[in-house]
């Protein structure tokens, strides 16, 4: 079904209980900045994405968040929160509006600040 195949959002809490004991060290590799400066330990999303060649989500901002590709390799595009003040748009965000752009490659890991705003675009069939 071509309609599956563009993308699938899962949290690893809801997956194959192997499948997410063979991710588990991914999980606990990653501390948040709080925990890094030795604070108490905070509960986080983890979420497996696999999506096809094109495949792209649109400029978007949330909390702070840290991407590790397995497989495949993703343009990032990205700026900060004021950027919004500038009504970024397709293709404006892409050309001159985004501060930061990047190819991401298996291996990478992205960390995006928090509220900062940012597109993605498969190059090909992506994992992370």
């Amino acid at each position: 079904n071509p309609e599956c195949s563009l993308v699938v959002f899962s949290p690893v809490k809801e997956l194959p209980d192997l499948f997410r004991r063979n991710l588990e060290p991914l999980c606990h590799a990653f501390p948040c900045e709080h925990e890094a400066q030795g604070g108490e330990p905070v509960s986080k999303k983890f979420t497996l994405c696999l999506g096809s060649e094109g495949f792209g989500i649109g400029f978007h901002r949330h909390n702070a968040a840290m991407f590790m590709l397995i497989v495949g390799r993703k343009k990032w595009y990205m700026g900060p929160q004021s950027v919004e003040d500038d009504a970024p748009t397709h293709p404006g965000f892409y050309t001159n509006k985004s501060s930061h752009k990047c190819i991401q490659k298996p291996g990478e890991v992205l960390y995006v600040p928090d509220q900062w705003y940012h597109e993605i675009f498969n190059f090909e069939y992506t994992a992370g």
